[in-house]
């Protein structure tokens, strides 16, 4: 019987990691990527709190602004009834803000009130959201006719 030839299988000298090398370089972008992912939903969960804040705030310059158009809208009751700190209205109204807005309880957060002489009205609302070192505002200008 004739002997089947022998082949030779050789594996080439040069090449040796390269597999292994594509592998970590691949985790490497992999996870470059998810880190990028979380850093992008991290921002994005902080800006929805402060769209949430800036809602919160809007809506209760609204409601103050309703109250003032329902009511007596003379200069003298206008100012009496909501630019006054002991005013049961601007009371009642200011602890729906505490109840809200984080961080309004603190003196340099209140909300402020004017109006002039001809009954324009401006409401300027701060609020420092949780773990956030800086201040947000609103501002709200009406003008209550009769």
């Amino acid at each position: 019987m004739p002997s089947k030839p022998r082949v030779a299988i050789s594996f080439p000298t040069g090449q040796s990691g390269g597999s292994l090398l594509e592998g970590l370089l691949a985790i490497l972008i992999f996870s470059v990527g998810m880190l990028s992912l979380l850093m992008l939903l991290s921002a994005t969960l902080v800006e929805t709190g402060n769209a949430r804040y800036r809602s919160e705030a809007s809506l209760l310059a609204s409601d103050l602004i309703a109250q003032m158009w329902t009511g007596d809208r003379s200069l003298t009751e206008l100012r009496e009834k909501f630019t006054k700190s002991e005013s049961k209205d601007y009371q009642r109204w200011l602890a729906t803000v505490h109840a809200r807005l984080p961080g309004t309880s603190d003196n340099t957060n209140l909300p402020t009130i004017s109006i002039d002489n001809n009954r324009r009205v401006k409401i300027l609302m701060r609020w420092q959201a949780p773990g956030d070192g800086k201040t947000h505002q609103l501002l709200t200008l009406a003008t209550i006719t009769d």
